[in-house]
């Protein structure tokens, strides 16, 4: 008869394979964890990129319609009105629309400016 714990050995050889097997995947999913979670946080930063992408455009399309509804955008597109009137109107406008602008700005600030003026 062979001794007692090479009757009991038999039982050990599954269940250290399952184990085994529990362990291989437990890293495999840990390692994808890994990547994941750098990858998120890279699209975290892209996401925050393209949020301050978006306002900085945002804010210069307040700036171009504030431009386009102006007075002088009006007066040159109203057909309603002869030729010479509407270049005395357009003339007009252009000059009240258009004080001076500070040298030195950026094209974004002098747009800022500009639209300022003309919303008020």
């Amino acid at each position: 008869m062979p001794p007692y714990y090479a009757q009991e050995l038999w039982v050990l050889i599954p269940v250290v394979a399952i184990l085994s097997g529990v362990l291989k995947t437990w890293v495999r999913v840990k390692a994808q964890q890994q990547v994941l979670g750098a990858s998120n946080k890279e699209l975290e930063q892209d996401v925050a990129a393209m949020r301050r992408d978006r306002d900085a455009l945002q804010s210069r399309l307040e700036n171009l319609e504030a431009i386009v509804v102006s007075q002088t955008w009006n007066v040159v597109h109203d057909h309603s009105l002869p030729p010479e009137e509407r270049e005395m109107r357009v003339a007009s406008t252009v000059r009240r629309e258009l004080a001076p602008v500070p040298s030195g700005p950026s094209n974004q600030q002098r747009a800022e400016q500009l639209a300022s003026r003309l919303r008020g």
